[in-house]
């Protein structure tokens, strides 16, 4: 008999067993997985992202867990010796309605709390 069952060897089941122990020292648990090793399944056909938060409303309890979550993985990662690599997002416009929308969630993010960066025609040329 275990204190805890939990369901999928993913990165979500994988934190939760972690979670669960840790908060709950001397508790056993089992995971059960049904492919042959963790993480093949959903998480290893992810694109590895740490998302950022910008598509979420301010103050909405999605962007307040997105920035946390992207914290607590950074931190988690370090701890660890996880190699991650933080790079940035380009979002670009290529007609006036989408730079319409794009100026929006450029304000969405800084209410967010991200640190933005526009660039025109010209300095998106020179990244190469």
């Amino acid at each position: 008999m275990y204190d805890f069952c939990v369901i999928g060897g993913g990165i979500v089941g994988l934190a939760t067993a972690m979670q669960l122990l840790k908060t709950h020292p001397g508790a056993s648990l089992v995971l059960v997985e049904k492919e042959a090793a963790i993480a093949k399944h959903q998480t290893g056909h992810n694109s590895g992202v740490i998302h950022a938060g910008v598509y979420y409303d301010p103050g909405s309890l999605k962007a307040v867990l997105c920035k946390r979550g992207a914290d607590l993985t950074k931190a988690f990662c370090t701890e660890h010796k996880i190699p991650f690599e933080v790079c940035g997002k380009m979002l670009v416009a290529s007609n006036p309605r989408q730079l319409a929308l794009l100026s929006n969630l450029e304000e969405r993010a800084r209410q967010n709390g991200l640190n933005v960066e526009r660039l025109d025609a010209q300095a998106l040329r020179k990244l190469r």
